[in-house]
């Protein structure tokens, strides 16, 4: 896999490269039609010095200046540069996974509808262990959404129905997963490619 220009990696192998910086400066400096898919986790922008459940503990809701809370305009004009960024980079007929919460998935699909993505599913994730809601004034936060769209209207996505069947022990996959909140021990996993990914 090639470098980019005047851009530090964090880590690399012959079939993978990891940057650790500003996802557009990384993303402006990337040829067109790149990529078949793209998995996107932008920020939720939740830091706003409030506080969380972790590990039975109260923590800090702040993860950085990355995710520090914006107004509507500065959030969406945001959300509009990079997934506009991301349609250039897309090839004819890929695919995007953008995972959110309320706090910015409006936005979101606000974004794709503006610039002609086709959304192909909403698929919302409950999780079978969300952390409680500490303040006892609202619905507990157990899910998150998942908005899976395509280049554009003419695009032909590919969907492994068989393989989705199999996962599904031998039933339709449906937009509702069940899966727990993803781990510590997960999260400070060290990611390994495969070269047959």
């Amino acid at each position: 896999m090639e470098q980019l220009n005047n851009i530090s990696y964090f880590f690399q192998d012959e079939d993978f490269i990891l940057y650790n910086e500003d996802n557009l400066k990384v993303m402006k400096n990337m040829p067109d039609n790149t990529f078949d898919m793209i998995f996107a986790d932008p920020p939720y922008f939740l830091s706003n010095n409030g506080f969380t459940c972790s590990g039975g503990k109260m923590v800090s809701v702040n993860k950085g200046v990355w995710d520090k809370e914006k107004n509507v305009n500065e959030m969406h004009n945001y959300n509009l540069n990079w997934i506009k960024e991301c349609k250039r980079l897309l090839k004819k007929d890929g695919t995007i996974w953008i995972s959110g919460t309320f706090h910015n998935i409006f936005s979101i699909g606000y974004a794709l509808m503006q610039l002609e993505y086709k959304i192909l599913n909403n698929i919302i994730w409950e999780k079978k262990n969300p952390p409680p809601n500490l303040s006892c004034r609202y619905f507990t936060h157990s899910t998150e959404t998942i908005i899976w769209a395509s280049k554009s209207k003419n695009s032909k996505h590919f969907y492994n129905y068989e393989l989705m069947k199999e996962y599904n022990n031998g039933k339709q996959m449906k937009d509702v997963w069940h899966y727990p909140i993803i781990t510590k021990k997960e999260k400070n996993m060290v990611i390994i490619p495969h070269k047959n990914l």
